[in-house]
């Protein structure tokens, strides 16, 4: 077992994000402090040009693969790796004990992450990261975009991010990779491609460790905190939904990160610790309450409803009247076409609950964290629709759009009121989520590298 005691004995205890530039200039910082240990490559440009920087830290047997910024809103990659590569460096006898050589990607998507910075310089709340919610459209993500040919699928478009990934992955056999996103609020859920009972525990651990609860939603959780995670898998979804005979499913653009390592290493293992900006303390109460979760599902559902008819119509009336091209209306476009054509999601499929889910009595904590989930959520999703309409304004927009972005703002700052009234939204400090998501990665680096043949 690895003592990681002391060898994550000092994490910082950090305020914010890292900018892009910030996140450049500490990788350049750490390979020139560390010359013997860390290499820095440049693996490739994004499609504005930016550079693709990976460190590569050790020369073990075993080869593991990191990124962050694999949704260009979820920032922690670019805290963490830095400080990762650093302890790495300095830590020979664990570098030893590991026998890895460590791949770490800080930011995957340097062009998505810098029209998100306005969270990362601003005010930490939800409201500020609504306001300054974009995400690289699916059909662009970079590990999401991954060549597959199989059936009727002859995916071949990778972009420049996803070849960034690729000039690594097509020249090592990875063992283990991780992508560091991020969730609105909750706890952690651990996401893996398939059940893995020995590494429950140091997961568990890991959390335990830096006072951060399992996953208290519903949903495919396979143990506590722990999802059998099926967006892993969207090519070999879409072939499922296909093979039953389902013609009304969405566009993939290409197979996923997991997918695509596992051609080369079918026996890669892949666990990403989906951290939480807030939660709610009550998110910690087990005690069952009165009312069935069922109630508490409905309510989500009814703030899905509520939230998605307004954003249609919203975006039907607006959209003769958008004629700026800009990176929000392209991922509003991608985010409704969809909810328009109602084709079978396979990149996140929808969860489905049975009676005697909605009949059981809910926990506290299961009441807070669902319905403080959903309101958080599409709080993101009225805000981007904003930034599709104040760039318009910016570019000569009308009375039209003028009054449309007027609704969508209320209808977000109404819902901030009322998660403010009803919850009590707390900052989960991004050093225990670094702590909590390093030490599970490493034990589940571990797991891989005894799992392997």
């Amino acid at each position: 077992m690895v003592d990681l005691t002391d060898f994550l004995g000092d994490i910082p205890d950090w305020k914010r994000y890292n900018t892009v530039d910030e996140i450049h200039a500490k990788a350049v910082e750490v390979a020139d402090e560390y010359p013997g240990e860390v290499t820095l490559m440049n693996i490739g440009e994004s499609t504005n040009g930016e550079s693709i920087e990976c460190l590569k830290v050790g020369d073990g047997r075993f080869n593991a693969l990191i990124h962050g910024f694999p949704n260009c809103e979820e920032p922690i990659g670019g805290v963490m790796l830095d400080y990762f590569a650093r302890r790495l460096a300095e830590d020979g006898d664990i570098r030893e004990e590991l026998d890895y050589t460590w791949y770490l990607v800080p930011c995957s998507d340097p062009d998505g992450a810098r029209i998100c910075e306005g969270f990362q310089t601003g005010e930490q709340s939800v409201l500020n990261f609504s306001l300054n919610y974009y995400r690289t459209p699916v059909n662009r993500t970079p590990e999401w975009c991954f060549p597959f040919r199989f059936g009727p699928l002859d995916m071949d478009s990778p972009t420049s991010e996803t070849r960034a990934l690729m000039s690594l992955m097509d020249r090592t056999d990875f063992h283990f990779v991780s992508s560091l996103h991020q969730m609105k609020w909750g706890g952690i859920t651990y996401q893996v491609p398939h059940p893995c009972p020995e590494l429950y525990h140091h997961l568990w651990d890991a959390a335990r460790i830096y006072d951060i609860f399992p996953r208290k939603r519903p949903g495919t959780t396979i143990a506590p905190g722990v999802s059998q995670a099926y967006y892993l898998t969207p090519a070999r979804g879409y072939l499922r939904q296909w093979a039953s005979g389902n013609k009304n499913i969405e566009p993939i653009t290409g197979c996923y990160i997991y997918e695509y390592g596992q051609m080369r290493n079918p026996h890669m293992f892949m666990m990403i610790p989906e951290s939480t900006f807030w939660y709610d303390p009550r998110m910690w109460d087990d005690t069952p309450t009165d009312e069935p979760l069922g109630d508490s599902l409905r309510f989500q559902q009814e703030v899905v409803e509520d939230v998605q008819g307004l954003m249609l119509r919203v975006w039907k009336e607006a959209l003769p009247n958008l004629s700026a091209e800009s990176p929000y209306k392209e991922m509003y476009q991608g985010m409704m076409e969809p909810l328009i054509s109602k084709a079978t999601n396979v990149s996140n499929p929808v969860l489905r609950f049975d009676e005697g889910v909605h009949k059981r009595k809910a926990s506290v904590a299961e009441k807070v964290a669902v319905e403080g989930r959903e309101v958080s959520f599409r709080m993101t999703h009225l805000g981007g629709m904003t930034r599709v309409l104040g760039h318009q304004l910016e570019q000569g927009g009308d009375s039209t759009i003028e009054r449309l972005q007027g609704e969508l703002h209320d209808k977000l700052t109404w819902y901030d009121k009322y998660l403010h009234e009803n919850f009590k939204v707390t900052a989960n400090p991004i050093r225990n989520n670094v702590g909590m998501s390093l030490r599970s990665i490493i034990h589940s680096a571990v797991y891989a590298r005894e799992r392997h043949p």
